[in-house]
């Protein structure tokens, strides 16, 4: 799922998973399950979101979140997702922010609104139903002089109709978002086995994305790379179905299509089950041949982390083996 639109000439590997990402910070978390009670929020103060450079001015009720880059409020069931991208990608990732595209990913009743912030921004108003509930959504893309930034607010909409969160309360918030120079680091896991690749750098704060020349951007405009990535979900609900899971998650892979799953096959990396599955898909730009593999591991206390390798045809035979063996060298860190 993508936010922002391909357009021609531009389908780099960076901002395709970019772009991948932030559509999943849109739609999974309003899957965050949180007990929700009624609670006043107590003065806000700023507080710098773990592996991310974005500072938000909080109410002392909100925490880091420890597996996004964001904030929960556990007892009032309210989530801030951050997504941090090069400042390129602000247009595209702004054509994504209509009532057409939202609707494409179950976010329903999308509507511009106002709020106070200066410099380039779009700020939209949304609602979405899950098996968590029914939220209220709000999205605030804004673009730094090096970076593009997308916050997505998600509410109970319980808590906007009982009063315990306001929308001025989180227009608030998101008017206070700014930038500072240098992230708040903190890895959730390694791999001691990249094969060919190299890290090219994070995204959604804890997910990592690794190229073979540990670019995020290619050399060349319009060249579609192969890549792997590291990606925790963004919450730790509990997987009913992991097999079932797996193969919808690879099979809803944003910016390819007719993806043909395998057979899901369990395994055991780092200590954590899970069920690896791989894929033959169509790049949804130019129709050319891809393979997808993905091991999705259940984290101990809930959620996942999704392991996924894309690989171009060219370089689908030596890779297909090495994606495996990368996946095999997961370990969480203390």
């Amino acid at each position: 799922m993508t936010i922002g639109s391909r357009p021609h000439g531009q389908r780099t590997t960076g901002a395709r998973l970019a772009r991948a990402l932030s559509g999943l910070a849109l739609v999974c978390a309003a899957l965050i399950v949180f007990f929700q009670l009624s609670a006043e929020p107590a003065g806000a103060t700023p507080q710098q979101a773990p592996n991310s450079r974005i500072v938000l001015d909080l109410p002392s009720s909100f925490t880091p979140s420890p597996l996004f880059s964001g904030f929960q409020d556990d007892t009032r069931g309210t989530s801030f997702v951050i997504l941090e991208a090069p400042a390129s990608e602000y247009d595209k990732m702004a054509q994504g922010l209509t009532r057409e595209e939202l609707a494409k990913r179950g976010i329903e009743d999308a509507r511009p609104a106002s709020i106070a912030r200066s410099g380039p921004h779009v700020y939209m108003r949304a609602k979405q139903t899950s098996p968590a509930g029914t939220f209220e959504k709000f999205f605030v893309l804004f673009r730094t002089h090096d970076q593009t930034v997308l916050i997505s607010a998600n509410v109970p909409i319980k808590a906007i109709e009982d009063g315990s969160v306001t929308p001025e309360e989180i227009e608030k918030i998101l008017a206070s978002a700014k930038t500072t120079e240098k992230p708040s680091v903190r890895d959730l896991f390694s791999l001691s086995y990249l094969g060919p690749f190299k890290e090219a750098g994070t995204l959604v704060g804890t997910s990592k994305v690794y190229t073979l020349d540990g670019r995020l951007e290619p050399e060349r405009r319009g060249e579609t790379r192969s890549a792997f990535m590291v990606a925790p979900s963004l919450d730790k609900r509990p997987i009913a179905d992991p097999e079932k899971l797996a193969v919808s998650l690879l099979a809803s892979l944003p910016g390819y299509k007719d993806i043909k799953p395998g057979e899901p096959r369990d395994v055991k990396i780092g200590g954590l089950d899970g069920v690896e599955v791989s894929a033959e898909a169509l790049d949804a730009d130019d129709d050319k041949p891809i393979h997808l593999y993905q091991a999705m591991l259940l984290g101990k206390d809930g959620g996942y982390y999704r392991l996924i390798g894309i690989a171009t045809p060219k370089q689908a035979a030596e890779l297909a083996p090495e994606f495996p063996k990368i996946a095999q060298s997961f370990a969480l860190l203390p």
